[in-house]
Parts: structure tokens; C-alpha cells; sequence
């Protein structure tokens, strides 16, 4: 390796690495905050599945702004900024007036969901689609979510919620620093064809579409769990510092996979989506049968290998079976519908099960939407040994 090449592999490990320390601090625990300031658990699942239309929205938005313009850098940039000044005035916002912090929040879906797949695209194309240099450094984005989880719930126990914001700023303003100084290579094709290119063309895609799909499923599963995760520690009598060290543990383990990615890549695609489902379904299957916060982080390990290993396998899948024109606009739907679209759907509903039957109903119907994508997942796997 180069030192042009370790130099562009360090500064976007620490680029990533202190965006997901900032998204862990505000995104991670914004809804324990939305109860604490006496937001409902049926208000707040409404609220979530706003954010995630928006979120699911701006995807669609940024990501096509990114083909079109030919940019990530200078898209990220901006979207990142507005983000950043957003979660500031949401979060002082909650204690004034609970209905205008919850209409900000789903603006501020609007910017930050396509963040995580516009940055990784970047990176792609950074790396020459190296994915051993992709994965080491989306692994150091996952530690960073990783370690500022573990900080922040501790100091929010100590200290109180105030430490959300100061957090925000601290990892905010190098990150701004460092996409602004750093390079970006150029777009490769003509920009003529990128731009007569249509987005419905990625419907025609039949293997990306059938992976879309397993996503959404998969999501739809697990979205009210991973969302509303402090309402299940409290059923089994933990706090905000269980959250801090269930997200620390379970984000370690998947930046250990994606770590991983470039050697997992020897083995067939659908046989990771498979182990995927499963992990899944593992995870669910622990928060139905939980009677103690370990086994919430012991399910939070089983969902975070899954992302870990789901990740770079939905990175590698998309770069193979997307043209160059819509490469970003497909990374960005596939992130929207593992983390937005189904969320919408399952965040409208979750949170009155939560309140009229209790966490344990809401797992089991995860469990048995998981059905489908892990069958999905399996017949992709015995398809692409017969190729």
C-alpha cells in the first residue's frame, strides 16, 4: 500500500469513524430523550415513522443530487452541516415544546439518512472499489457509533442529557474539517449519459430488487426493536446506561465483520444474506425470551454481526448489478429501505403494541415476518450455487 493510499485510508477512518461517533450521540439516544422529556411510547413510534418517510425521502433526493451534480463531497458537506445545526435545536427544543421538536425531527431525517450511503460511496470510489479498504475503514465508523454509545449513556446517567449536545459539537467540527480539506476522484462515464438516466431504471434490475426486497422484510422485522431499544431494557429493568453498553457491544462485534469484509467476500454472497436472516431472527427470538438486560445485548450482538455482514455484502451486490449513473442513487435505496421505508410501516403500529400488549408480542410478529426474507435468502443461495 502507497502512502497516497494509507493516507486516503486513515483520513476517511477518521472521517467516518467521528460521523457515526455524532449520529450515535444524537440519533442514538434522541428517543430515550423524547420520553424523558414526556413524549409517549405510541407519540414517539408516530413520530419515528415520520422521521423515516422524510428519511426515506431525502435518500431518494440526495442520492439523485449526487449523480446529477457528480459530487459526494460537496452534497455531504452541506447536508451534513444543516443536520448538525437541526439535532442542536431539536434536542433544546424538547424541553420547550414537545410538538415543534417532534415536527423538526423528521426535517432532520430529511438530511441525515442519506449521509451513511452517500459517505460509504464516497469512500467506494475513493478505494478504487477495494472492499478490504472499505471495510476497514466503515469498521472505524462503526467504533466510533460504537464508543461514543458507551461515553454518552454513561455521562447522560452522571451528568444528565446536557452532555447530548456538547457531544454533537465535539464530533461535529472536525468532521466538517475533514470532508472539506479531504479529495474526492472523479465521476467515471459521461455526465451527458448520467444525467438522461432514469431511477425507474433501477426497477428493471431484477437480482437489486430482489435484495431491496430481503432488506425490507428484514427491516420491517426488526425496525421497532432497534428504534424503540430503551423501552425494551426498561421491560426487563435496565436504564440509559444499558443502552449505552448494549449499543457498545453490539456495534463492536459488527465493526469486527465489516472489518471482515474483505476476507468474507470469498464466500458466496447469498450464503452471508442467509447467515444474515438468521442472525435476525436469533435476535428477535432473545428479546421474546428475554427476562434480563444481557439477553437484550446478547440479541443486540446476533442483529449487529447481521448489519456487520449485510453492509458490505449489499455494497458489493449493488456495485455489481448498478451502473456507474445510478450507483449512489442505489446505495441510498437500499439504505432507505432497510432503514426508513419498512420502518415507516412498522413504527406506525409498533408503538400501540407496545402500549396495548407488551414488547414481547411485537418480537414475536418480527419472528414471523423473518420467515419470508430468510426463505428468500436461501433460495438465492441454492440459485447462485447452481450458476
Amino acid at each position: 500500500m502507497n502512502m497516497t493510499s494509507t493516507k486516503t485510508l486513515i483520513s476517511f477512518s477518521l472521517l467516518d469513524g467521528l460521523y457515526w461517533a455524532f449520529a450515535s450521540t444524537f440519533t442514538g439516544f434522541i428517543a430515550t430523550y423524547l420520553l424523558e422529556c414526556g413524549m409517549s411510547n405510541s407519540f414517539l413510534s408516530i413520530v419515528l415513522a415520520v422521521f423515516m418517510g422524510c428519511s426515506f425521502a431525502g435518500s431518494f433526493f440526495w442520492g439523485s443530487k449526487c449523480d446529477k451534480c457528480h459530487t459526494n463531497r460537496k452534497i455531504f458537506l452541506f447536508e451534513y452541516a444543516a443536520a448538525v445545526i437541526l439535532s442542536i435545536v431539536i434536542f433544546f427544543m424538547a424541553k420547550v415544546n414537545l410538538w415543534i421538536a417532534a415536527g423538526l425531527y423528521p426535517i432532520f431525517g430529511f438530511l441525515y439518512a442519506p449521509l451513511g450511503s452517500n459517505l460509504d460511496a464516497w469512500m467506494i470510489k475513493s478505494f478504487n472499489h477495494d472492499s478490504g479498504k472499505y471495510g476497514k475503514a466503515r469498521s472505524v465508523g462503526s467504533m466510533g457509533w460504537a464508543i461514543a454509545a458507551l461515553i454518552i449513556g454513561f455521562l447522560i446517567s452522571s451528568h444528565g442529557y446536557i452532555v447530548m449536545p456538547i457531544g454533537i459539537v465535539l464530533f461535529a467540527l472536525p468532521v466538517l474539517i475533514l470532508a472539506y480539506v479531504m479529495n474526492e476522484p472523479e465521476y467515471g462515464g459521461e455526465p451527458e449519459h448520467i444525467e438522461k438516466v432514469s431511477t425507474a431504471g433501477l426497477i428493471k434490475i431484477k437480482p437489486y430488487i430482489y435484495m431491496i426486497i430481503i432488506l425490507f422484510l428484514t427491516d420491517l422485522a426488526c425496525a421497532p426493536i432497534n428504534n424503540l431499544k430503551i423501552v425494551f431494557i426498561k421491560a426487563v429493568g435496565g436504564n440509559v446506561s444499558i443502552l449505552g453498553v448494549d449499543s457498545f457491544i453490539g456495534v463492536t462485534i459488527q465493526a469486527i465483520f465489516i472489518f471482515l469484509s474483505g476476507r468474507l467476500r470469498k464466500i458466496p454472497s447469498y450464503v452471508r444474506m442467509s447467515v444474515m436472516t438468521v442472525c435476525v431472527v436469533l435476535d428477535l427470538l432473545l428479546i421474546l425470551l428475554a427476562t434480563t438486560p444481557f439477553m437484550i445485548i446478547f440479541g443486540s450482538v446476533m442483529w449487529n454481526a447481521s448489519y456487520g455482514i449485510m453492509l458490505p455484502t449489499v455494497r458489493e451486490l449493488t456495485e455489481k448489478n448498478v451502473n456507474g449513473a445510478l450507483k449512489n442513487t442505489a446505495h441510498s435505496m437500499s439504505d432507505a429501505m432497510y432503514g426508513s421505508f419498512a420502518g415507516i410501516i412498522a413504527l406506525t403500529y409498533s408503538g400501540i403494541m407496545l402500549d396495548e400488549f407488551g414488547a414481547k408480542f411485537v418480537a414475536l410478529l418480527g419472528i414471523i415476518v423473518m420467515l419470508a426474507p430468510v426463505m428468500m435468502a436461501v433460495i438465492g443461495m441454492l440459485r447462485e450455487k447452481n450458476e
